[in-house]
């Protein structure tokens, strides 16, 4: 924090009496000191960040940010008001400090850091009463800057207090790293949004077929009328990826663009689901390019609805019929002959591929690339989820049998997940594997992925052709070549089990740490209880996005912490976090695979930004990461 202020950004008796004064007159302290090179831009940014909701907060506080083109360097001033003025702070009373950060547009969520540690300041006893009473521009650095020092020695904070105030720093990735992990969280939003359509549509055709028993859709009658409905979402889901791609990267103006431009795409070049994704990016592009150009206060409410949707349609199909279309249609074309030329010898060298894909990582980026190949290609070469809907059950119907088998080999409740895993493997649900994982990787992880090597191998050479874009037994009724799926599933499960039951020892296990393990986990619904938030959100919406919330609430019931989890999942938002919970809690943890909705309700708060497999693998790692800051309020959890 030291290197984005200075004495000459510190205002001690700020003069103006209203906000807009008040933001030209900070933002004046940063165009002095050339952090941003032009002020009114600038401004408008922040009046653009205003407009989302007040920046004005409890205690007068107000934290007015923004990321700008304009900023030229990083940096925050602050602002003591002596006698407050009105802000519109959520608790309606007037605001006498001010915090004003610039960051650089296109910066890696550099404002949310600064954000961040502004916040874990802000929540320190007396911070804000000394902050008042500064008489020195001095003054306030060194209590910005120069408390981490006294903080270090607070014997609650001895664990590991410079890793805890570092989080965020130690794990940022290098820059294309962040931006391929955007890439791929923008790509797994527009998955989640079109899983639905390719089951339904799928299925209902699947189902159509099979009730009428001629191996071809039907031409009359309801089962028309159901096929039909099938078809329906088999067409549209392309459109559907394409467009909310676009929306993860420039929200709701980026809807239309990516749906037109990937209709057009698959229906007028049949650029099939690659056309959908490329479109969905360049959509999503064009429209965050276009939201930079500012309109006059009087025309901002079109941006977003007319303006911005409309030129961002226009460019992306322009781009689409007269550039890129054809080149990505042969790129389509020379896959699918690929792909059937694979369908003979070279059957098990794919089946072991996308095997043991679907298998290393259940769930993860790995196993979404090797789904992803084979749903959105199940109306034309269906054989391809014959194998993948095997291997993506064999992992947990594996470690099931493994616990069933040699039940010394793993603890009571190991033995307990193996009959969850049992279930969820049934229903196609990767996940159920995980558990195990984490808990012994070098061991398991070798297994499942010889497990679905095998399962994906026998579905392709017994010739299984399964019609629905998913896994597990469940699917059975609209699979051809019932018997070579379930010889498939079953020497996928065998062969999982016997490796890793070869690889691992029997354990033995102290009934104390049962006792803990086996304490009841109470899911925190209360209002302003909780000591730590977190969200947790997958693509998908259901294995993943709970796996993480049960074991973020385990770690912390065993750790004595109160947290409260929200889901964004299958079913939406579930157990809501509130301002009063924001208000009470000391930080959040954002465990997600795809972009979290209504992310600006936690500005001002402090982040943890990880994935679902951490908080899975490492949930008291990244409870405890942040509490070890916060000292006072740690001392008080019993």
């Amino acid at each position: 924090m030291h290197s984005l202020i200075n004495k000459n950004l510190v205002c001690l008796d700020l003069k103006s009496d209203n906000k807009q004064d008040l933001l030209n007159e900070m933002a004046e302290l940063l165009a002095a000191n050339q952090c941003v090179s032009n002020k009114d831009a600038y401004l408008k940014d922040v009046w653009a960040r205003e407009e989302l909701g007040s920046t004005g907060f409890e205690d007068g506080i107000a934290i007015p940010h923004a990321k700008s083109a304009a900023v030229i360097k990083p940096a925050f001033a602050v602002g003591i008001h002596r006698t407050g003025i009105d802000y519109g702070a959520d608790d309606g009373e007037l605001s006498n400090v001010f915090f004003m950060l610039a960051s650089p547009d296109g910066g890696d969520n550099h404002h949310i850091e600064v954000l961040a540690q502004i916040s874990s300041k802000i929540i320190e006893d007396g911070f804000l009463d000394s902050l008042r009473s500064a008489t020195t521009r001095e003054q306030i650095i060194e209590l910005l800057v120069g408390s981490d020092v006294a903080e270090q020695a607070t014997p609650a904070a001895t664990s590991t207090p410079s890793n805890a105030a570092n989080f965020a720093a130690e794990e940022k990735p290098s820059a294309w790293k962040a931006t391929l992990s955007r890439m791929k969280q923008h790509l797994l939003f527009g998955t989640s949004h079109m899983i639905p359509f390719i089951v339904a549509g799928g299925v209902l055709l699947s189902l159509s077929v099979m009730i009428s028993g001629k191996g071809a859709v039907p031409e009359t009658g309801v089962l028309k009328d159901i096929a039909t409905m099938g078809i329906a979402g088999l067409t549209i889901f392309t459109a559907v990826l394409g467009g909310y791609i676009a929306y993860s990267i420039a929200d709701k103006p980026g809807l239309a663009p990516g749906m037109i431009g990937s209709w057009i795409a698959v229906q007028q070049y049949n650029t099939g689901f690659l056309g959908a994704i490329v479109v969905g990016f360049l959509a999503g592009f064009i429209v965050l390019q276009l939201k930079r150009i500012k309109f006059p206060d009087s025309m901002a409410s079109l941006g977003s609805i007319f303006i911005y949707p409309l030129i961002g349609t226009f460019l992306t199909c322009s781009i689409v019929m007269w550039v890129i279309g054809e080149p990505i249609a042969g790129m389509m074309a020379a896959m699918n002959h690929w792909l059937a030329s694979m369908a003979g010898s070279g059957k098990v060298m794919l089946g072991a591929i996308l095997g043991g894909m679907t298998a290393f990582d259940m769930g993860g980026p790995i196993n979404k690339v090797a789904t992803l190949f084979a749903q959105t290609q199940v109306d034309s070469q269906p054989w391809l989820m014959g194998g993948v809907g095997i291997a993506i059950c064999v992992p947990p119907l594996g470690m099931a049998l493994a616990t069933f088998l040699s039940p010394k080999r793993y603890k009571r409740d190991e033995r307990e997940a193996g009959k969850a895993a049992a279930i969820m493997g049934m229903i196609g649900i990767t996940e159920g594997a995980i558990p195990f994982a984490a808990a012994d990787p070098i061991r398991v992880i070798p297994a499942i992925v010889a497990g679905g090597m095998v399962g994906n191998i026998v579905g392709f050479m017994m010739n299984v052709i399964n019609h629905a874009p998913w896994g597990g037994w469940i699917v059975l009724p609209v699979v051809d070549g019932k018997i070579g799926y379930i010889v498939g599933t079953i020497a996928g499960a065998v062969t999982t089990a016997i490796i890793v039951n070869l690889l691992k020892k029997p354990v033995t296990e102290d009934e104390d740490d049962y006792e803990v393990n086996a304490a009841p986990v109470e899911s925190i619904s209360e209002e302003g209880v909780a000591q730590v938030l977190a969200i947790t959100a997958c693509p998908s919406g259901v294995a993943h996005t709970f796996l993480a919330a049960k074991s973020l609430e385990k770690a912390a019931a065993k750790m004595g912490v109160k947290i409260k989890v929200e889901t964004q999942g299958a079913n939406g938002i579930v157990n809501r976090i509130t301002p009063k919970d924001i208000a009470n809690a000391e930080f959040i943890i954002f465990a997600h695979d795809v972009a979290i909705k209504d992310p600006q309700r936690f500005t001002g708060m402090n982040i943890v930004d990880t994935h679902t497999k951490h908080a899975m693998n490492a949930p008291e790692e990244l409870i405890q990461s942040k509490l070890s800051s916060s000292p006072t309020k740690v001392a008080t959890i019993k």
